[in-house]
């Protein structure tokens, strides 16, 4: 497995409030995305990655793939319970939390859990055709795009629009508003889902930075250049969302099925 990742605090925001691990060897993933004021977010989301990862490097090795979402949903908890007490140990901290999405990759499949909205998009490369006896050799379009959104936000705006409320009587801010996140509030109830990843393929783990500056197509033909490296894809993607806006602190994870 190969990953690259890249972050920046974009264009107004002074600090980066955003938190990332890799770890290629056992094939785990997090981003996290801190809210609270003044530098409590960044330490939430520090906290929680760093929670995470370490439940997840510890058992993973000896972890049955049934048994995923169960460490997953724990190292979750764990984090949650870990934020929570450091908030309550100074009034600056008080009110912390942060987004988290982990991913992991074994074999040819993806395990995904997730809490607020950070996201995780699967791209999919196309496969060539069978080819008859000489012919030059054709490339499968497949219908619809190569890039699929694989969660759904936790926000007041996605609740509604869920309940039926139409999207035109839903004020834009209520996109923002987390109905759950790791650490404040009650304890989260992660989303799970799992994908087939073949060769070639890309994962997509990304904060509302770079979501709230792109829409999906528009990263969807940054992933499409095949010519470049997952670094220089990583940095466009960033640069990208800087170019419309930087409204945000943007971060991404790119890893790519070998």
């Amino acid at each position: 497995m190969t990953s690259a990742h890249a972050t920046h605090p974009g264009l107004v925001r002074q600090n980066n409030e955003d938190s990332l691990r890799t770890d290629d060897n056992q094939g785990i993933y997090l981003l996290a995305d801190g809210i609270g004021g003044h530098n409590a977010g960044e330490i939430a989301s520090a906290l929680a990655v760093e929670t995470v990862y370490t439940a997840l490097s510890s058992c993973i090795a000896n972890c049955s793939s049934d048994d995923l979402f169960d460490l997953m949903a724990h190292a979750l908890r764990t984090a949650h319970a870990e934020i929570a007490a450091k908030a309550r140990s100074s009034l600056s901290f008080m009110g912390m939390g942060t987004t988290l999405v982990v991913a992991v990759v074994r074999e040819n499949m993806v395990y995904i859990a997730h809490t607020g909205d950070s996201r995780a998009y699967h791209y999919s490369q196309p496969h060539p055709l069978p080819n008859p006896p000489f012919m030059p050799q054709r490339v499968l379009e497949r219908e619809g795009t190569l890039l699929r959104r694989i969660t759904n936000d936790h926000t007041m705006g996605d609740q509604l629009l869920a309940n039926g409320v139409p999207r035109e009587q839903i004020q834009e801010k209520q996109f923002h508003n987390l109905t759950q996140a790791i650490g404040c509030g009650a304890p989260p109830l992660p989303d799970f889902s799992t994908v087939e990843f073949d060769r070639g393929d890309l994962l997509l783990l990304c904060s509302d930075g770079l979501t709230d500056m792109l829409a999906d197509s528009e990263i969807e033909a940054i992933l499409t250049n095949g010519d470049a490296d997952l670094d220089t894809l990583a940095g466009n993607l960033v640069a990208a969302a800087n170019a419309n806006g930087g409204r945000d602190n943007v971060s991404v994870v790119l890893v790519k099925s070998p």
